[in-house]
């Protein structure tokens, strides 16, 4: 039976049921979206009104409502909800049936109500600005293009864009402007700025079988036919469809370049004419913002555990008290005190005493703790999106926050995931080498070289690094070359064939790619959807072959050699892809009118499809190909073939039905066999090899120095890249992620160290059994045992990955990596980097992971990690936008982790473990006032200094401790990152600390409760009135709120004008507030005039002076113990500084106190590169 819901045209809806998380069964009974062209649709589309807003006004009250009270997210809410709901039950009801607690729950909920509705309104302003904009629509009545606003759109329409103007839903481009007496092109270009970030233009393609034949709106009015396309998904740079017009126009396949993307913009083109066949939510930018799941951090989440505890904790008081009344009537004649109104039902009576005492002390949970928690992330995001130090001039790009309640998670990561390409280099690449028909061209040495030379313990000649200064200075944009023999080979010194293998190099570079060419006041300039492109087009220019230009099918270049400009005829592209790892232009070459094809792609692909009787120059090739990996430099192989005339025909006939087949298109897009890649494999093969390019992409600044840090901070790091081995391994060598053999182990996993399971899990079983043996014997030997690095490769993960037996390899590779300090991934897909954090996510204990990339193959790592961080580089905003952090350059993740993280982990720790604090002292104290009432449950305080004892007394100087305070300065952090390993270790919010906090509330409140109901019995001694329990009640309140703000100079490290200023003036609110509560009858006759009488008495100031001496005096007692005899390293470092030894190194202090673990095992830190990177000189302080 169908499930649709039909709308009112009783059409049905165009996407399955449920889509996108349809059924199997639903997709096979709505497998293909169909677009009527010219025609009334046969489906039910959404219209082009879209909505990113989170409320409405009618709905936002029982939304927010039903989010702030989330007894998942927020169970402090809810606690405090059935607190306010048990307050209006007469016979429980310590408040006369008013439910006082809402007035603080209330002022919470709408302090996080009015952040809601802020950020709300940007989103509805920007909603309302997108629907009304205006979009130029045929009109069949008129036979033109009438203005709309973009909300009145629908699928099926045509559309006419204006340069510069935004596309406002998913359109096949069916023409374009051309040239005026020029053969049309169909050619125009698009800013993606907005879907992905990248600001190079895109060039697109009108439909082959239109873009000659349709330039007006009198054309597109007489069109009729069908497209049948993939529904609506989120996937930008893929496009599954055929359109169909009958026998007019005929079929023809839309690839993603014939589609313009809702917000992009089109440029450099005067108009262009597009059909929407996806509007509103179904678009793919729409499709794409989903929102992401909600992350809470470690700290957040341990927090709503030990407030599970502290209810457990309440149950307990609550049954003390209900059972002591008990007690106390069962010992005397309750029954003859008719007063007491005593119900003879003793079990009902104790239930009812229970949930009394459970409203009279239900404080214990501060109301205020989540919107304390919400303000101070709040403050600290901005200080973070302020940070100078974060901040990249060079692209005017500051660091963002996008999820702010991981700012104290930041100061707990364990491991870091790192991308290669774009992360830790810059993703800049610059020409710098070649090997052709078997000579390597090209002098010098990169930055990573030199690491591998390093690596290797020999000098580098003084020759290679003369002809590197030559190569710096000869450098033009994306070319930095100096080669003399190159000098002597171009022009024919080594014989005709060298000179022309040469040429046919860079001629094939020259062809084939996917360049832009932009002209811009009159100057070329290249626009490349990917680096490496740009810098090959640069290089085949500087050699003689200038690419100049795309007219129709042809492209155009200028050869210099022979002094023409040459027209070359492209017949077919077949783009590079993740999967293909190569890229082929077939074209009609005018020099000899053969049909060819070039390739260039990486030699993971390549080798496999050259012709054979080409040995000698394959291994000659791979030999410099090995050479340039070591220096670090990407490579990759160039080749060509030629094609006869009637074998292209008939394989372009073939490779044209598949195109168009959407079966096979969309077996292609779910990565099943499929004839369209049968074809293009086909048809890549024979190559005869031609040579390989050199690349190299510069090391960020400030990368080894970062690395050093962070490795010193007791942060595994690992590196996963898709280079190979020899590139991975180099490179991490000049990061300071890898060391020397002498310095460090080597564990290397590939199909010569382990050609299969077995072999691989004895490599594994050996290296552990090799560990304990030398951890066993360490204490022993006066040399530590050195720290090791695992580099594996991606074919060897994959089996390690795949064996997922008890003991199988995948529980051996965990268990190696822990004793490892770096781990190095070599040559794995965009889905191994993302089960490789997933398996130390899940597989090692309380670990905390964050993962760090540029690019739209780091998203799902990005994703999977618990931090993600997205670095904004020349690979667009796709990482940024999945990521929970933004910032320009790799070395900020010290600032990011070491600096920021760990202030906030440790203020948020402290502002947790206060308000519990506060809330304990303040609720216990008066239960031991029990003790002396009965059990009756009379209040010890004052209703209304209660109410405002979370919101005004105690909560604001704790925030500004939150925002501001600082152990120990910057400076001294990065100097001595070792401090942060105390917060992968959880030190400053374990179980046993929080409830050491509670332990020191409950000591303190016998000694604030008990003493002033003796010490205050003869309270005036003018007038000789003696005390009620009023007076002893209000000054135990008052040394609460004096003992919690003073609490806050032995929790704050720094003290600033605007602290002590805070504090004055809370505790002038709090002796306003108590004197207008017991001076208005009305508000609590009990109290009074009691603070009148209290403040006029020397008494009370006597004992208020004495419970604060007590109770100060205790932390003065334990500050001093634990400084003296438990000292911790920013105890140490606070002194250094007071001291004015800011520059001072503790590193033999640091070398015993501190231990760096890596998943429970000790590896010891290599002062190879402590002494390299330690800033400052040693000192030892004992």
């Amino acid at each position: 039976m169908k499930r649709w819901t039909y709308s009112s045209t009783d059409k049905p809806p165009s996407n399955p049921y449920n889509w996108p998380k349809s059924t199997p069964e639903d997709i096979r009974e709505r497998p293909q979206r169909i677009v009527k062209i010219g025609e009334p649709q046969t489906f039910y589309f959404c219209n082009n009104f879209v909505k990113t807003s989170k409320y409405e006004a009618w709905n936002f009250i029982p939304k927010f409502l039903l989010e702030e009270f989330n007894p998942k997210t927020k169970i402090a809410n809810c606690y405090f909800l059935v607190i306010s709901g048990l307050q209006c039950i007469p016979q429980i009801s310590n408040t006369g049936g008013i439910p006082t607690t809402l007035i603080p729950l209330f002022i919470v909920v709408v302090i996080d109500g009015i952040f809601q509705i802020f950020e709300d309104i940007s989103r509805h302003r920007a909603d309302t600005a997108a629907n009304a904009s205006l979009a130029d629509r045929l009109s069949k009545a008129s036979h033109s293009f009438e203005k709309c606003h973009w909300w009145e759109l629908e699928v099926g329409d045509f559309i006419k864009i204006p340069s510069r103007g935004q596309i406002p839903a998913d359109v096949v481009i069916i023409a374009v402007a051309e040239k005026p007496d020029s053969p049309a092109q169909g050619v125009c270009y698009v800013e993606t700025k907005s879907l992905d970030g990248e600001t190079n233009l895109k060039i697109r393609n009108a439909l082959p079988n239109t873009y000659a034949k349709i330039q007006n709106a009198e054309q597109l009015v007489t069109l009729v036919g069908e497209v049948e396309m993939e529904h609506p998904n989120k996937l930008i740079d893929s496009f599954t469809g055929v359109i169909d017009f009958g026998k007019t126009l005929g079929r023809e396949p839309i690839p993603a370049n014939c589609v313009l993307l809702r917000g992009c913009v089109l440029r450099n083109t005067d108009w262009a004419i597009g059909l929407v066949v996806n509007t509103g939510h179904d678009t793919k930018i729409m499709m794409s913002s989903s929102g992401t799941r909600a992350k809470t951090s470690q700290l957040e989440s341990l927090a709503s555990q030990e407030i599970i505890r502290i209810i457990y904790l309440l149950a307990i008081v609550c049954v003390a008290g209900a059972t002591g009344q008990a007690i106390w009537n069962a010992l005397n004649k309750v029954e003859d005190m008719w007063y007491l109104k005593w119900n003879q039902n003793a079990i009902a009576f104790w239930f009812i005493d229970f949930f009394y005492f459970f409203l009279l002390h239900a404080t214990f949970i501060p109301v205020s703790l989540y919107v304390s928690m919400s303000v101070v992330r709040y403050v600290q995001a901005y200080f973070m999106n302020n940070d100078l130090s974060m901040y990249y001039a060079h692209t005017d790009t500051p660091a963002l926050v996008r999820t702010m309640t991981l700012n104290e998670e930041l100061g707990q990561i364990s491991h870091i995931f790192s991308d290669k390409t774009g992360t830790l280099t810059c993703n800049v690449m610059d020409f710098r080498k070649a090997s052709i028909n078997g000579v390597s061209y090209g002098e010098g040495i990169t930055e990573i070289g030199r690491a591998a030379w390093k690596l290797q313990n020999r000098p580098i000649p003084q020759a290679m690094l003369d002809s590197e200064v030559k190569a710096r200075l000869n450098a033009v944009p994306h070319v930095s070359f100096y080669c003399p023999k190159y000098e002597i080979h171009s022009t024919g010194g080594a014989g005709q064939l060298q000179q022309e293998k040469i040429r046919q190099f860079y001629r094939v570079i020259s062809i084939c790619h996917d360049v832009i060419p932009e002209r811009v006041d009159g100057q070329l300039r290249l626009s490349a959807s990917n680096p490496d492109d740009e810098a090959l087009v640069c290089a085949a220019t500087y050699f003689g072959f200038e690419f100049w230009d795309r007219r129709e099918n042809f492209t155009i270049i200028k050869n210099k050699h022979l002094n023409k400009e040459e027209e070359i005829e492209v017949l077919m592209v077949i783009p590079f892809t993740s999967k293909r790892k190569r890229m082929s232009v077939v074209i009609r070459d005018p020099a000899d009118n053969q049909i060819k094809l070039l390739t260039k792609g990486a030699d993971a692909v390549m080798f496999g499809r050259l012709r054979t009787n080409q040995d000698f120059l394959v291994d000659r090739t791979d030999q410099d190909m090995r050479e340039y990996a070591i220096e670090g430099l990407r490579c990759l192989l160039i080749g060509f073939a030629v094609i006869l005339e009637d074998d292209f025909r008939s394989w372009h006939k073939e490779y044209r039905k598949a195109i168009t087949d959407i079966s096979q298109i969309e077996r292609k897009k779910r990565g099943e066999s499929n004839s369209i890649e049968d074809m293009e494999e086909r048809l890549e093969q024979g190559l005869t090899l031609l040579g390989c390019t050199a690349i190299e992409d510069k090391l960020q600044d400030g990368v080894p120095d970062c690395i050093a840090q962070l490795a010193r901070a007791g942060i595994n790091l690992w590196v996963l890249t898709g280079d190979k081995e020899e590139t991975a391994i180099n490179i991490a060598v000049a990061c300071n992620l890898l060391q020397p053999s002498e310095y460090m182990d080597h564990i290397i996993v590939n199909n010569t160290t382990a050609p299969d399971v077995a072999g691989m899990k004895t490599l594994f079983t050996t290296e552990i059994e090799r560990y304990n043996k030398e951890d066993d014997n360490e204490g022993f030997n006066s040399d530590p045992m050195k720290p090791r690095a695992l580099i594996i490769d991606g074919p060897s993960l994959l089996v390690a990955m795949a064996d997922m037996q008890p003991r199988g390899l995948r529980e051996l590779l965990l268990e190696v990596s822990q004793l490892c300090k770096a781990v190095v991934a070599c040559r794995v897909s965009p889905d191994q980097k993302r089960q490789m954090v997933h398996l130390v996510k899940t597989g090692v204990a309380d670990v905390r992971t964050l993962a760090i990339g540029d690019g739209a193959n780091d998203v799902a790592m990005i994703q999977e990690a618990h931090i993600g961080v997205g670095i904004k580089g020349e690979e667009g905003l796709q990482a940024v936008n999945s990521a929970d952090y933004a910032i320009a350059q790799f070395r900020y993740l010290s600032d990011l982790t070491l600096k920021h993280g760990r202030y906030n982990y440790i203020r948020m720790s402290s502002l947790v473990c206060y308000m519990f604090y506060k809330n304990i002292l303040m609720s216990v104290a008066q239960f031991w006032f029990n003790f002396n009432c009965a059990f009756s449950g009379q209040k010890y305080y004052t209703e209304g200094a209660i109410q405002l004892f979370n919101l005004a007394y105690t909560s604001i100087p704790i925030l500004f401790l939150g925002f501001y305070d600082m152990d120990i300065s910057p400076d001294t952090v990065f100097l001595n990152p070792e401090t942060y390993l105390a917060g992968i270790n959880n030190e400053y919010f374990k179980t046993s600390l929080f409830w050491m906090w509670i332990l020191s509330a409950v000591m303190e409140s016998i000694i604030l409760s008990v003493l002033p109901l003796f010490t205050l019995q003869n309270f005036s001694v003018v007038t000789g009135q003696l005390s009620q329990f009023y007076e002893p009640g209000m000054t135990c309140f008052t040394a609460i709120i004096f003992a919690a703000n003073i609490k806050l100079f032995f929790m704050q490290s720094r003290w600033y004008w605007f602290n002590y200023l805070i504090l004055v003036l809370t505790l002038l609110f709090f002796f306003a507030t108590l004197f207008l509560i017991t001076s208005v009858q009305a508000l609590d006759s009990n109290f009074y005039q009691v603070w009148t009488r209290m403040t006029a008495s020397g008494t009370f100031w006597l004992n208020l002076l004495m419970l604060l001496t007590i109770v100060v005096g205790k932390d003065i007692y334990v500050s001093g113990l634990e400084r003296n005899f438990n000292f911790r390293p920013p105890h140490i470092l606070q002194e250094l500084e007071v001291g004015n030894h800011l520059e001072t190194r503790v590193t033999n202090f640091m070398s015993s106190r501190l231990s760096i673990k890596s998943g429970g095992r000790r590896a010891v830190a290599d002062s190879h590169v402590t002494d390299n990177n330690s800033g400052g000189n040693s000192s030892k302080v004992g």
